[in-house]
């Protein structure tokens, strides 16, 4: 435990965050926050604190990690014929296109029959569809068998 109000040290799993930008958009978003989120309460800001003052060996083995998982599911991914990559640029998703005719709700629901379980691109607006969303939150084991699945799953829906 931390010093710090009994905080434990270790941390991770906890979400705060703030927004830089416009002061329109600062002033909107905090609109939407409210509405949604009302306020952080006193154990999340606790946490906060610590991991602003202390974390930052965490931070930084997690970001390792996640680093080290993306390039594990990249070049699963870069075996699987048909799909496009892109450079992830944030989060720990990767969003590759595919080249199945196809909505990719259906490419979703078609691979759950091989135990994925991923997004349908189209989720995330009109330019998504023919994508999927794909976490590499998981293990490197884990990403391994996920993306094999996936090969198999897509190459089924050939």
């Amino acid at each position: 435990m931390s010093a710090a109000r009994g905080v434990p040290r270790r941390c991770g799993g906890w979400r705060v965050g703030y927004l830089w930008g416009p002061s329109q958009l600062i002033q909107a978003s905090a609109r939407v926050h409210n509405t949604f989120n009302g306020s952080v309460n006193t154990v999340v800001q606790d946490a906060a604190l610590v991991a602003v003052e202390s974390c930052d060996e965490d931070v930084a083995r997690m970001r390792a990690a996640y680093e080290q998982r993306r390039e594990i599911m990249r070049a699963e991914l870069a075996a699987i014929p048909g799909l496009t990559l892109s450079a992830p640029e944030g989060a720990f998703y990767q969003f590759p296109r595919y080249d199945l005719d196809l909505p990719s709700v259906e490419v979703v629901a078609g691979l759950r029959a091989h135990g994925v379980v991923v997004r349908p691109g189209s989720e995330f607006g009109a330019c998504g569809e023919k994508h999927l969303r794909l976490s590499y939150a998981a293990g490197p084991q884990s990403i391994v068998e996920g993306v094999r699945r996936l090969a198999d799953g897509l190459a089924a829906l050939r």
